[in-house]
This record gives C-alpha cells, sequence and structure tokens, in this order.
C-alpha cells in the first residue's frame, strides 16, 4: 500500500468513527427522549386512572339520583290520582247533594 493509499484509509478511518461517535451521540439523545416520554406517558396513566376512578364514582351517584327521581315521580304520580280520585268524590257528593 502506498502512503497516499495509507492516508486515504486513515482519513476514511477518522470519517467513520466521527461519523459512529456522532451516531453514539444520537442514540444516547433519543434514549433519554425516550425515557422522559415514558414517564410522561406514565404520569398520564395514572391521571387517567383517576379520572377513570372518578367518573365510576359520579356514575354510581348518577344512579342513585336516578333512582330516587324515579321513586319521587312514582309517589307523585301515585298521590296525583289519589287527588284526581277526591276530586271526582267531591264532584259526586256535590251534584248529590244539590
Amino acid at each position: 500500500m502506498t502512503e497516499n493509499q495509507e492516508k486515504e484509509v486513515f482519513l476514511l478511518l477518522n470519517t467513520i468513527v466521527t461519523q459512529v461517535q456522532s451516531v453514539q451521540s444520537d442514540v444516547k439523545e433519543i434514549k433519554q427522549t425516550v425515557n422522559e416520554h415514558s414517564l410522561i406517558l406514565n404520569e398520564h396513566s395514572q391521571i387517567l386512572n383517576k379520572h377513570s376512578q372518578i367518573l365510576s364514582e359520579h356514575s354510581q351517584i348518577l344512579k342513585l339520583l336516578v333512582s330516587k327521581v324515579d321513586s319521587i315521580a312514582d309517589k307523585v304520580m301515585t298521590n296525583d290520582k289519589r287527588l284526581t280520585a277526591v276530586e271526582k268524590n267531591v264532584t259526586d257528593l256535590r251534584s248529590e247533594i244539590q
């Protein structure tokens, strides 16, 4: 191998080493970014789980409220029927009295 060829090989090797170092640096940055994103994703998952629990609790409360409203509506309907019957009886009594 000639001296010029050796110089070219050395320069080529130097370029390759520099590029490998650059790639290694990029890989380190990417790993760090991936780790940071993993942490953020974990935090968001925890927040989502907490919100899901709260939503479930609110759903149970809403079901109870709906049940109570239905119960109240039934009582109102029953009382309305009773009132209608009483009004009819009063009307019947008035017509008998007159």
